[in-house]
């Protein structure tokens, strides 16, 4: 009996060395992922790619234009297992823009601190829910004016 358990682990061994793994030195493709709309949502996968690797989008990206001081709340349903990061680019015009994330009873979560057009949401800790919900991402233009674009990035 010995001798057939170490002929299949050997066995299953040889054949997991034929296997091509993926290297974690190369991010994953986004599967599934629709095509940028515009130049800006390229630029911001760009930054995803930086900031987010081994992540994928969770969602459709979120967009629009605001006048200085404006603020939108989007939604967005998080899951148990999985973590989550979100990225914003401002367009042309937008010299600071913020991201909020408030869990589902509406508690602040992470913000953004920075000055710049390029909100960043899990930078020391990614968001990682215990119980799945409708968490509520604030984007807010604090100096300019203009287009911007904010995606949800998961883990896989």
């Amino acid at each position: 009996m010995r001798r057939w358990f170490a002929a299949g682990l050997l066995s299953l061994t040889l054949f997991a060395c034929d296997l091509e793994l993926p290297s974690r030195d190369d991010p994953p493709a986004e599967t599934n992922a629709p095509e940028p709309a515009d130049e800006l949502e390229v630029a911001l996968r760009e930054l995803g790619r930086e900031r987010a690797p081994y992540m994928i989008l969770s969602e459709a990206s979120m967009r629009d234009e605001l006048d200085e001081g404006g603020a939108r709340d989007y939604s967005q349903v998080l899951y148990p297992g999985w973590c989550y990061k979100v990225l914003g680019l401002g367009g042309e015009g937008v010299e600071d823009l913020d991201i909020r994330i408030y869990d589902p009873n509406d508690v602040l979560l992470q913000r953004d601190t920075t000055r710049d057009e390029r909100p960043y949401i899990g930078r020391m800790r990614p968001i990682c829910p215990v119980v799945p919900g409708t968490y509520r991402v604030q984007v807010r233009v604090v100096a300019g004016s203009g287009p911007y674009v904010v995606q949800v990035y998961r883990s896989i």
